[in-house]
């Protein structure tokens, strides 16, 4: 086999070699991690199986091997030198209790010298300060001593992935590239910077132990093995170049951009390495269903768009700038990640939008903070600031605290750039840095932290909590029976009560409940759990709901009704079968959602949650626009469609990676494992990865009714719905309302719109007059001319007219003012009125002078201890006292002149 020289080649050849060792191959799971809080993003390869090593569940199989698509989001700022990606693939081989040290340090180094062709004298070997055993190991491999060496807990201890998870010691193999004549092992003394020439390769995890969120380790019930190499990494060393962008990795990314970008800039080689890693990360990230967004993981995304696009000017490239590097990398790798081409066109709907919506923010908020660098005597690039920006520059600046160092720029001022302006912080200190000025990154973090909800901490200490008490019970799995069956005869097996466990519940507790089997469906895949009963001759209960928190068990929230209830009942369990019923009837139209939006809005619609309810579903779904009234009609139509039909809901079980490749759809927020359950409705229309109860025919849903579409996010979209009795008893008071209206009216069904509309036709010409009147009464009262209520002078220069007059609503008076601001040509408009036993006032101003509406409003504010406020042109204040408003009026040039000048 000749030595791989490109990234399918080394891909292919690690996994098949470990598959050589009877190892199961599984797919990259998605960047998004499945059910582990403490993770932004998957980070390594053994992040999806952190479940198998903790032994909280069982694996397909004790080998398996993958190549996981990864993401470090330390990286980001580091990314357009040689070494650092955001993206990356890590190939690995994982033990669950099987095979350890001995043989993963066997293979590893079958693969390094036999498959990969490494140079063995060029491997250098490190090892966990006090792991002699791996040592010998490497000794017995026929490694010399002077090869091997030991490093402390920084170096050779790895995990876990998180807050919390697996760990253990490690053994790293490191390539050397440099001169081996230069290397003198006897006296320690390898030359100047030798260490740059050590490259990283693969890591070996000797898996034994679980860290705890409070750092402590707790020996795991079995060992472990959890190795990664680093693909991009790999592939350069093989081709004997210096990074990855000069390998078929990036090769065609970098082509497009060098057809676009001059020679003659500087730095253009590293400013094109971040356009097209970013571009190539992003395209995974929105594939496997992340958004741009202010928070987690769609900030990460936001970050990595922003920054390509900054560095993108610095190239002069114009929009579009990051689709054609989707197109590309869809291209070279939808080969082994179906999801890039599949949703390829939405990926690139989503960076046209971001790239557009940020070209507005990045053209502002640097013409601000270009501004705000002035002020510290700093020269900044040629940056032509409009008006408004140097105003807001000037307002932000204002405001800081002058004991402050204003040398540099304030955690304030970044935070005002971020939070007003979406103006990212990184963006920020690099253009600052280019400036040759620092930011206060402290105080920033400061600001942040105070902006942010601590509250997820706390729910996630008390789900840790939690999780210890079920795993300390050292149960099996629950055997779920209710596909077949709502009822069971079950034996109790944990009762837990106010966070302990303990062997007696009595007196109408609320408890949670274990039992060995159970027909109650336990809340997964956005299906509520179910509730029901549990009864024998001596006790009674009610289940109230039932979740699955941890290893498959089954937790039954429930309430005594009467009786005792002791560990080792039999009891007869039953679900309640109506509200099962609705359920059921609810989770199948989701299918036929999801299949109806992909058939009419187009394939890119991918499934980002549901609530399956017994009494509505809620669907959503990603999609970057609006769906009109006849969009929703024709979808509402197709669903109808297939439920009369009365389609068979066909159910079978098949393995993950085969339900992949004959088309089911899975969802990047789930964690599947090895065997899975399928759901098909006249396949392949609807073919889904499902776990959930549903209907046999579709004719049992019943009558489907959409009942409202809106935006939950960027690129988010949610649909309510409802089927069967919800959906009647949603008819019966809609046609009751419409009786009710016809009734009022004096009409008929036929009639009643035409009536309705005129009646509507009527009250708005009417509206219209009325507001005439007002005004008219308003513009009336201005011309009643004494000292008193009107009054003109001139402050600072700027000429104002200041007027009490009789409005009888807020929306008069401004209009009132309005008019005035015409009038008057340049200058300021104030004028105030009595409406509801309180003082309003709007403050109305021409452009080009030297004191804008905004801060009129807020001097007035602070006089007559109201409240408002506003922008240049227009502001408004509203004052609870009305002898503070009348005063105002008698005087309004001293109170303004004290403040203005």
């Amino acid at each position: 086999m000749n030595t791989p020289k490109t990234a399918d080649q080394l891909r292919e050849s690690f996994l098949k070699f470990f598959e050589s060792k009877n190892h199961l191959i599984l797919p990259s799971s998605s960047l998004i991690p499945s059910g582990d809080p403490t993770l932004l993003l998957t980070n390594s390869g053994m992040a999806q199986f952190k479940s198998y090593f903790s032994g909280e569940k069982k694996p397909p199989s004790k080998r398996i091997t993958t190549s996981q698509k990864c993401f470090r989001t330390t990286d980001i700022e580091e990314v357009g030198d040689d070494t650092h990606l955001t993206l990356f693939e890590m190939l690995g081989n994982f033990s669950f209790g099987d095979y350890f040290k001995k043989e993963a340090c066997e293979w590893a180094l079958e693969f390094m010298t036999d498959v990969l062709k490494f140079d063995v004298n060029r491997i250098f070997f490190t090892i966990y300060k006090d792991d002699d055993e791996t040592k010998k190991i490497w000794l017995d491999l026929g490694i010399p001593e002077k090869y091997i060496y030991k490093f402390g807990d920084e170096d050779n201890w790895w995990g876990p992935a998180g807050d919390e998870g697996p760990c253990g010691p490690c053994s790293e193999l490191h390539y050397f590239t440099g001169d081996l004549n230069s290397m003198d092992f006897e006296n320690n003394n390898w030359g100047p910077n030798i260490h740059e020439d050590f490259i990283e390769l693969y890591n070996l995890v000797f898996t034994q132990f679980y860290r705890e969120i409070d750092g402590k380790d707790t020996k795991l019930p079995f060992n472990n093995i959890d190795t990664g190499m680093g693909l991009e990494r790999t592939i350069s060393v093989l081709n004997k170049v210096n990074s990855a962008y000069e390998t078929d990795i990036f090769e065609d990314h970098l082509k497009g951009l060098n057809k676009l970008v001059s020679k003659n800039i500087d730095n253009s080689d590293k400013y094109k390495r971040i356009i097209a890693e970013h571009g190539r990360s992003a395209s995974f990230l929105i594939a496997d269903g992340v958004l741009p967004e202010n928070t987690g993981r769609g900030y990460v995304l936001r970050r990595l768009i922003r920054r390509a696009m900054v560095t993108a000017k610095k190239l002069k490239l114009e929009y579009p700038i990051l689709s054609p590097i989707a197109e590309v990398t869809s291209s070279k790798l939808n080969h082994i990640y179906p999801e890039l081409k599949e949703k390829l066109n939405f990926i690139i709907s989503v960076l046209n939008k971001e790239e557009q919506n940020f070209n507005k923010t990045l053209s502002y908020g640097t013409q601000v903070l270009s501004e705000l660098i002035r002020k510290r005597n700093k020269s900044f690039e040629d940056v032509d600031s409009s008006r408004d920006a140097l105003d807001t520059a000037n307002d932000i600046y204002n405001k800081l605290d002058k004991k402050e160092d204003l040398s540099i720029l304030t955690g304030f001022e970044a935070f005002n750039l971020y939070d007003t302006y979406g103006f990212p912080i990184e963006i920020t200190n690099e253009l600052c840095q280019e400036a040759g000025i620092d930011i206060d990154k402290n105080s920033f973090k400061i600001i942040m932290a105070k902006q942010k909800d601590i509250s997820k901490n706390s729910s996630q200490t008390k789900k840790n909590q939690d999780q210890k008490i079920y795993s300390s019970l050292n149960l099996d799995p629950t055997e779920f029976t209710g596909y077949t069956s709502l009822e069971s005869d079950s034996e109790i097996l944990g009762l837990i009560k106010n966070g302990k466990s303990v062997k007696e519940i009595k007196n109408n507790d609320l408890f949670e409940l274990i039992i060995d089997k159970s027909p109650f469906y336990a809340e997964k895949g956005g299906q509520i759990g179910d509730s029901g009963f549990g009864r024998n001759d001596k006790t009674q209960l009610e289940i109230l709901d039932t979740t699955s928190p941890y290893g498959g068990i089954f937790i039954h929230k429930a309430k005594l009704k009467n009786g005792n209830i002791n560990l080792g009942n039999i009891l007869k369990f039953n679900v309640d079968k109506k509200r099962r019923e609705k359920i059921r009837r609810n989770h199948t139209a989701t299918h036929l959602v999801h299949a109806a939006l992909r058939e009419i809005v187009g394939t890119h619609v991918r499934q980002s949650g549901s609530l399956v309810h017994d009494d509505y579903l809620r669907f959503d779904f990603t999609s970057l626009e609006a769906l009109d009234r006849k969009t929703l009609k024709k979808i509402e139509d197709r669903v109808n469609l297939s439920v009369r039909e009365n389609l068979e809901v066909e159910v079978y079980f098949t393995t993950y990676n085969k339900a992949i490749e004959e088309g089911a759809l899975a969802f990047f927020d789930e964690k599947y494992e090895h065997e899975v359950r399928t759901i098909k409705i006249d396949a392949p229309w609807s073919f889904e990865l499902c776990g959930g109860t549903h209907m046999s025919k579709t004719g049992g849903i019943g009558l489907f009714k959409i009942l409202s579409e809106n935006g939950i996010g960027s690129g988010n979209r949610r649909i309510f719905a409802t089927t069967g009795v919800g959906t009647e008893q949603l008819v019966d008071e809609h046609f009751f309302t419409l009786n009710s209206i016809m009734k009022t009216l004096s009409t008929n069904n036929d009639d009643v719109i035409d009536k309705f509309n005129n009646l509507y036709e009527q009250s708005k010409q009417q509206q219209k007059e009325i507001e005439s009147l007002q005004l008219e009464l308003t513009n009336q009262s201005l011309g009643t001319r004494n000292n008193s209520i009107n009054q003109e002078f001139s402050l600072s220069n700027t000429k104002i007219s200041c007027s009490k007059v009789t409005a009888s609503n807020i929306g008069s008076l401004r209009k009132a003012g309005d008019l005035q601001r015409t009038k008057i040509g340049k200058g300021i408009v104030i004028l105030g009125s009595i409406m509801e036993q309180k003082g309003s006032i709007v403050i109305m101003a021409t452009d080009n002078n030297s004191i804008d509406a905004n801060y009129i409003a807020k001097i007035i504010a602070e006089e007559t201890n109201g409240g408002g406020g506003g922008n240049k042109f227009s502001a408004q204040v509203g004052i609870k006292n009305i002898s503070e408003f009348d005063k105002f009026f008698k005087n309004p040039k001293e109170i303004l002149e004290k403040h203005i000048n």
